[in-house]
C-alpha cells in the first residue's frame, strides 16, 4: 500500500481557492481535501509555499508523437486528445500514455480523420478516405469497433458522406468532432447535432451562405459580422449545447510565423528539426501583403465572434492544435489560455477550459480536470494565483501524474535531448501530422 502524501499550499478546488489547505493523494488519487491546521502530525507533506494547486491541464486538440509528451507534461499538461492519427499508431500509444506510470499525458483519441479525396486538402497518411456515404458509414463502424475514443469528421467529406458519418456516429452513441469546410456549415451541422466544431470552422459560411455559394473565400467573410446574423447563430451554438475548440493561437501563429520574433519564442530549442522543415515548406515566410491584410481582418473577425460566444456562456474547450506552424506542446496551451482571456474570459473560465470543462468534452469528467475527492491524481503546482493572472498557470513548479512526482527542470532537458534526435519515422511521420 502506497503512503499517503499531503500536498500543501492553495488549492484550487470546483468552489475557488481555498488558502492553506492540503490535497490528500494515496496511490493514484485524491482521497481527501483539508486545512492544513487539520493534518495529522505523522502524514508526510510537501509543502509549496506562495503556491497554487490546480488540476492537470487537458489540450483538447493535438497531433500526437512521442517526443512531445516530455514537453506536454514540464507544461503541466497532464491530458490530452489526439484529434487525428493513423489508427494502428494512436491505439499503441495509447496503450502506453495511459499506463499508470507513463511519464506521458494521459491520452484520448479519435482515431484517423474521416475525410474526403484531396478537395480542397486531405492529408492522407493520418486520415480514412471515403467516397460514399455507405464507405463513410462503414468506416465508422470499423473505427468503433477498434475502440477509438471519439470520432473526428475533416473537411474534404462530401455533404452525403459527412452526414451519413455523423449519423452512423450518433447511432454507435460516439461523440464526434468536425473541421467543417465545404460539406456543411455551422448552422447546420449543430442542427444535425453534431458534438463539437474545430477552429469556428463553418462559421463564417453559416453567416453568409449565399455569398460562399457564390465562391467568396471564408477568410474573406470573416470581416462582415452582421449582428442580425450572429446573434441567432450564437444562440443555436449555447441552445444545443455544442462544444467548440477554438485554437485561436493557430491563426495568430500562421498570421506571425513570417515575423522574425517567431525565431525568439521560448519554444524553439526544443523544436525538432523535421518539424522545423515541414513548418518552412508549409508556411514559408514572407506572406504577401495583400494576403497579410485578408488575414488581419479574418482575425478581428474571428476574435469578435469568439467574444460574443464567451460573453454568451458557449461550452468553449481549449486546445491548441500541436504541432502545426509554429505550436508547440504545452507552451501553445498557455498561450491559447492567454488567447481566450484576451477575448473576454476571466483566469477561471479560463482554467475551467482547460480543466474541468475540459474534461467533459472528452467524456472523463469523472476522474481527472477537477480536485476532489476520488478523481485521479493529476496535479500541478505554479508559482502565484493564477484566477488573479492566467500568466501564473506559465510558472509550474511540480507536476504529479496519476500520484507521481514529476520534474518539470528533468521533463524539459529530456524534451531538448529528444529534439536533437531523427523524427522515429522520419519524413512518413512529418506527413502523418498535416
Amino acid at each position: 500500500m502506497s503512503v499517503p502524501i499531503a500536498v500543501c499550499g492553495s488549492v484550487l478546488t470546483t468552489d475557488g481557492v481555498r488558502h492553506a489547505h492540503a490535497v490528500i493523494v494515496a496511490g493514484d488519487r485524491i482521497v481527501e481535501i483539508c486545512p492544513v491546521a487539520e493534518l495529522s502530525s505523522g502524514l508526510m507533506r510537501r509543502e509549496f509555499a506562495g503556491a497554487t494547486i490546480i488540476p492537470g491541464l487537458i489540450d483538447t486538440h493535438v497531433h500526437s508523437d512521442d517526443w512531445q509528451a516530455p514537453l506536454f507534461l514540464a507544461h503541466g499538461v497532464t491530458s490530452v486528445r489526439d484529434t487525428g492519427c493513423a489508427l494502428e499508431e494512436i491505439l499503441e500509444r495509447r496503450t502506453r500514455w495511459n499506463a499508470p506510470l507513463a511519464r506521458a499525458p494521459r491520452l484520448c483519441c479519435c482515431g484517423p480523420l474521416i475525410d474526403g479525396p484531396g478537395v480542397p486538402f486531405s492529408w492522407t497518411p493520418m486520415a480514412e478516405i471515403v467516397h460514399t456515404p455507405g464507405a463513410a458509414r462503414e468506416c465508422v463502424d470499423r473505427l468503433v469497433a477498434a475502440g477509438v475514443d471519439q470520432i473526428k469528421l475533416y473537411a474534404s467529406l462530401d455533404r452525403a458522406c459527412f452526414f451519413a458519418a455523423l449519423d452512423q456516429a450518433q447511432r454507435h452513441g460516439r461523440f464526434t468532432v468536425a473541421h467543417l469546410q465545404n460539406h456543411a456549415d455551422a448552422r447546420e451541422a449543430i442542427e444535425a447535432g453534431l458534438d463539437e466544431i474545430e477552429h469556428l470552422s463553418g462559421f463564417a459560411e453559416a453567416l453568409w451562405p449565399e455569398r460562399r455559394a457564390a465562391g467568396v473565400h471564408w477568410l474573406d467573410l470573416w470581416p462582415d459580422l452582421a449582428p442580425e446574423r450572429v446573434a441567432p447563430l450564437v444562440q443555436l451554438v449555447v441552445e444545443r449545447g455544442t462544444w467548440l475548440t477554438l485554437t485561436r493561437v493557430v491563426w495568430h501563429a500562421i498570421g506571425r510565423n513570417d515575423q522574425p520574433s517567431q525565431q525568439c519564442l521560448p519554444h524553439q530549442p526544443f523544436v525538432p528539426p523535421d518539424v522545423a522543415r515541414w513548418w518552412h515548406e508549409q508556411y514559408p515566410r514572407g506572406m504577401p501583403a495583400a494576403r497579410r491584410h485578408v488575414w488581419v481582418r479574418a482575425l478581428a473577425g474571428l476574435q469578435i465572434m469568439s467574444s460574443l460566444l464567451i460573453e454568451r456562456g458557449a461550452r468553449i474547450v481549449a486546445g491548441s492544435d500541436t504541432p502545426f506552424v509554429q505550436v508547440m506542446p504545452g507552451f501553445s496551451l498557455h498561450d491559447e489560455l492567454d488567447q481566450l482571456v484576451a477575448c473576454g474570459m476571466t483566469p477561471a473560465e479560463a482554467l475551467a477550459a482547460s480543466t474541468s470543462r475540459a474534461a467533459q468534452a472528452l467524456g472523463w469528467g469523472h476522474q481527472v480536470g477537477t480536485i476532489a475527492p476520488g478523481f485521479l491524481a493529476d496535479l500541478v503546482v505554479v508559482r502565484g494565483d493564477p484566477l488573479a493572472d492566467i500568466r501564473a498557470a506559465r510558472a509550474v513548479q511540480a507536476v504529479m501524474r496519476g500520484g507521481v512526482w514529476l520534474d518539470p527542470v528533468e521533463l524539459l532537458a529530456e524534451a531538448a535531448h529528444q529534439a536533437r534526435q531523427p523524427v522515429r519515422h522520419g519524413a512518413r511521420r512529418i506527413g502523418e501530422w498535416y
